[in-house]
């Protein structure tokens, strides 16, 4: 009987570890919903990495900061990414908002890695140039919201 209580508490303890922001999408205002807080979530993280490649391109970051603090950023808005594709859409109806904002969230991810990828090379002087798709990346969410309404 011991090693089944072992057995029981280690599967309740692992279970514990799973982390699903996101529940289940029932009816098609569940999934609304859902997509606007994906896309309020995205567009912290695109509008912070902004900032960051603003402020260090500006000579007002240190390197090591810019890096983890972009990077942050970026595991986050993986997460985000991750939770949404987790969620079944409802219908067809569904189907099309989750088309849209992935593509949206696509964007975002590739252009928020470009930025990576360039501070930790080094290239925060030309940072923001290289963060300037966000912007984009930034309108884009934006408009999915207003357009949510």
């Amino acid at each position: 009987m011991g090693n089944r209580v072992r057995w029981v508490v280690a599967t309740l303890a692992l279970s514990a570890c799973t982390h699903h922001q996101v529940g289940p999408a029932r009816t098609f205002d569940d999934y609304v919903r859902k997509s606007r807080t994906t896309a309020e979530d995205a567009l912290s993280s695109v509008e912070t990495v902004r900032l960051l490649a603003t402020t260090a391109a500006d000579g007002n970051a240190f390197g090591p900061y810019t890096n983890v603090s972009i990077s942050e950023q970026e595991d986050t808005l993986a997460d985000v990414v991750g939770d949404f594709g987790s969620i079944q859409p409802p219908d067809q109806h569904a189907d099309q908002l989750r088309a849209q904002l992935d593509a949206l969230l696509s964007s975002a991810t590739d252009h928020l890695a470009a930025v990576r990828i360039a501070a930790r090379r080094g290239t925060l002087a030309g940072l923001d140039e290289v963060a300037a798709p966000l912007a984009a990346d930034s309108d884009a969410l934006n408009a999915f919201l207003e357009g949510l309404t």
